[in-house]
């Protein structure tokens, strides 16, 4: 008997179709070999695949990147997007275009849009990658400019302030640590960025047992402190007072009892006193959409074990959190985009 289901048209037609309908990948002539390995990575890469070295990249290359958007941590040295605004308008749907290029929620976007800052929309792993999404963004309307966290230096925290001395036209400035006396002229003081420190401390204990942990107590305490930085011209790395350990007899009849208005008072003295400095107030409006590119610093340690009672033994730990690399961060890209 015939067998119904044997059609041989049909076999000859899966035959001849091919494994493939289109090609899914890269022809060999577009592969981009590796300097260092020798070894050929896809053209929408910036790193060669096998041992990470950055690939050589054309410009008529450029369209096929495929930026890698993972987010950096802080000890890592990236290179920021810094929004700049300008009067051009952007639509819902262009703002919509730009939350898919950066990666983040359409709502972060406006946020930056609306504040009409230079903020950071993206921290990117290497320069290429930023002047990439730098020109993406352009195409867009989005105007930015790339500053790198080297040229930021969060870890070279400005020299801290134990008094200064008004004379003349000059300000005495005494350093904190070695009461060391710099003098600069009030006309070369160019900048003044003003905020706040805020500090949380979480100690808390707890029990494991069978390789479950439980919280068995927890306290949390937290401080905040008011503070200034202080630029010239040619000083990128400033000055800073901070309301604790500063001597506010500077301000005279002026100084107050509280040491967060004294602060306040410093600083509008040195406005009248330089008229042409610049000052920078608002890092308290913008800091929640900072934290988005900029995280605060946190840390846990383990503060070893405790025996609460005999034969029991809990583990106790210190989580602490800060925004001070965030804010000397929004300080110093004030300062380059005046020197700019």
């Amino acid at each position: 008997m015939q067998d119904n289901n044997q059609n041989p048209d049909a076999e000859d037609f899966l035959k001849n179709l091919p494994l493939q309908a289109e090609e899914i990948g890269f022809k060999r002539d577009e592969m981009v070999a590796c300097r260092k390995c020798g070894r050929a990575s896809a053209p929408n890469r910036l790193k060669c695949m096998y041992c990470g070295a950055a690939l050589e990249i054309y410009a008529d290359q450029t369209d096929k990147i495929k930026p890698n958007l993972r987010k950096l941590e802080n000890w890592e040295q990236g290179f920021n997007l810094i929004y700049l605004p300008n009067d051009e308008q952007i639509s819902a749907e262009t703002t919509a275009q730009i939350a898919k290029l950066i990666g983040h929620e359409r709502e972060f976007v406006q946020k930056i849009l609306d504040a009409r800052k230079p903020l950071p929309v993206l921290r990117c792993e290497t320069e290429r990658e930023a002047e990439i999404l730098q020109n993406r963004l352009g195409e867009t309307g989005l105007r930015t400019s790339v500053v790198s966290d080297e040229a930021l230096a969060a870890d070279a925290a400005p020299k801290r302030l134990r008094n200064l001395e008004f004379r003349d036209n000059y300000i005495f400035l005494t350093h904190f640590n070695t009461n060391e006396i710099e003098v600069i002229n009030l006309e070369d003081l160019n900048l003044i960025v003003s905020g706040a420190i805020f500090q949380k401390a979480v100690e808390s204990t707890e029990a494991r047992k069978k390789g479950e942990s439980k919280i068995l107590d927890a306290t949390e305490t937290a401080s905040d402190e008011s503070l200034i930085d202080i630029y010239t011209a040619k000083n990128a790395i400033g000055f800073r007072i901070l309301t604790k350990g500063f001597d506010f007899s500077c301000l005279g009849a002026e100084k107050g009892i509280l040491a967060r208005e004294n602060i306040k008072k410093l600083a509008a003295r040195l406005e009248v006193l330089a008229p042409t400095v610049q000052v920078v107030d608002d890092y308290l409006a913008v800091r929640n959409v900072l934290g988005e590119i900029w995280e605060v610093e946190q840390r846990t340690d383990s503060q070893g074990l405790k025996r609460p009672r005999f034969g029991k033994f809990d583990l106790s730990n210190v989580s602490t959190s800060n925004n001070l690399q965030q804010f000397t961060k929004y300080s110093r890209l004030q300062w380059r985009l005046l020197a700019r």
